[in-house]
């Protein structure tokens, strides 16, 4: 995977990497032959330049050597894009992505030289392990999981395809290995996950959305909700996120810029007065308001305690007159 080209034609980035280190190469040749800077140097920097355009050409070539296996899978319903962006990240690319009735296919194309082969569950080139180059492919095929919709994810399967050695289908882990040769057999042998009409709405989704001229963030799990109902024709609006309260160091320095208050008058004597005045009259009033409400209770109370002893003190006790007897 290289360098997304707006064109989005198979191998597309690829050679425009090549064309750098082309380019990049003619001028330290040039730089040799007049003898500007020093000749080790020089000629280090144009071993590199030689070497990544022989990297970049080699990829090109079998980008488009892929593509050409994948056009055979039209007549089974499949749909092929080349040279797509990754998502998350600008300036790398996706090799090709076969939308059909087995899935969403992220495909990694690797034209390498040599021995290439899986041996106990490594896959190494030369015998030199390739396991940066399957976690990469199996990193891009889960950012373009994160721009679909939820139901079609667990479609979404990595594959990285073997140009110039002829291997079955090998699974390391999450990822598929395959010969170019067998890669076409492998997509059709795969179980249905999709309805033409999945594969047609998938298909032109990630077209536009991973083959315009900006690369795609990865989706959280709310972007991709707003996204469905967008879709099916809903209007969603974003919810205004509560303002926050200034931290405290924010307030210690607003406090600063703010101007301390000042007093415009001292309280005269005529106001303390007034303040001393008011004290007292609340408290009576308090009371009296306390004894109103109060009253209708000790009533009874009153009457049974000291009714009596009023009574004695105002009303004089009567003598009771004794019967006289009558001769």
């Amino acid at each position: 995977m290289g360098e997304h080209h707006d064109t989005n034609l198979p191998g597309a980035g690829a050679e425009e990497l090549a064309s750098r280190a082309s380019r990049r190469a003619a001028r330290l040749r040039h730089d040799q032959a007049m003898g500007h800077g020093a000749d080790a140097a020089v000629d280090e920097q144009l071993r590199q330049a030689e070497r990544r355009l022989r990297t970049y050409s080699q990829g090109a070539e079998g980008e488009r050597l892929v593509a050409q296996a994948l056009g055979f899978l039209e007549r089974y319903g499949w749909v092929a894009l080349h040279d797509v962006h990754w998502p998350g990240r600008p300036k790398a690319n996706i090799d090709h992505i076969a939308v059909g009735p087995g899935g969403i296919v992220v495909i990694d194309a690797k034209n390498w030289t040599g021995d290439v082969a899986v041996r106990d569950g490594v896959l190494r080139q030369n015998g030199y392990s390739r396991e940066r180059e399957t976690t990469s492919a199996a990193t891009a095929t889960s950012a373009v999981a994160a721009r679909i919709a939820a139901m079609h994810r667990s479609a979404v399967v990595p594959v990285l395809c073997l140009v110039a050695q002829d291997v079955e289908p090998v699974v390391l882990g999450q990822i598929t290995v395959v010969g170019r040769s067998s890669l076409a057999a492998h997509l059709v042998s795969l179980p249905v996950r999709l309805t033409a009409y999945e594969v047609a709405d998938v298909a032109r989704f990630l077209a536009s959305d991973l083959g315009g001229p900006r690369s795609p963030a990865v989706l959280t799990s709310a972007d991709l909700a707003t996204q469905t109902l967008a879709r099916a024709g809903f209007t969603v609006t974003t919810p205004r996120a509560p303002r926050r309260a200034p931290s405290r160091s924010r307030a210690s320095s607003i406090a600063r810029q703010q101007p301390p208050r000042t007093r415009t008058s001292a309280p005269t004597s005529a106001r303390r007065g007034k303040r001393q005045r008011v004290g007292p009259l609340l408290l009576r009033l308090t009371l009296g308001i306390a004894l109103v409400l109060s009253l209708p209770y000790s009533l009874p109370w009153l009457a049974e305690t000291v009714g009596p002893v009023l009574g004695s003190l105002v009303v004089p006790e009567v003598p009771t007159q004794q019967p006289t007897e009558q001769p």
